[in-house]
């Protein structure tokens, strides 16, 4: 007994509609998460630079300066729209100060609700400038 051949041309073309629309927003997702991570690395990159650029000053205001200074140099574009110091710890006593810093990043691929991320990043570096005893 011979069965009759099912038309599979139909059905491939459901599964593979269904199979895109579940894949595609995955991927799209990844993309989101791949450019976190990169910016969220950058952002830790440039809060170390701004503290090597604070730990070379003598005080809290001058450290502060150093730090957004070094910052000006950081290239904005259409994901990184700003960053900027939150906070800068300079403390003698311990040798070391601590620059806190804050990304505003816009994700390429939106989603309703969550268009935009801030990223923070602290670093952390040994006063280099502490004047010697007398």
């Amino acid at each position: 007994m011979a069965r009759p051949r099912r038309r599979s041309k139909g059905q491939s073309l459901i599964e593979a509609m269904i199979g895109f629309m579940i894949l595609i927003p995955i991927g799209l997702a990844a993309f989101n998460v791949v450019v976190l991570v990169s910016t969220s690395q950058t952002n830790e990159q440039w809060a170390e630079i701004a503290a090597r650029a604070a730990a070379t000053r003598r005080d809290q205001q001058s450290a502060y300066k150093a730090a957004s200074d070094s910052l000006s140099d950081c290239e904005l574009n259409k994901i990184i729209e700003d960053i900027q110091i939150t906070d800068t710890k300079f403390d003698l006593t311990t040798g070391h100060v601590t620059v806190f810093t804050a990304m505003k990043v816009k994700l390429p691929v939106p989603i309703p609700g969550f268009s935009e991320v801030t990223c923070n990043a602290s670093s952390i570096q040994p006063i280099v400038s502490i004047p010697a005893p007398r």
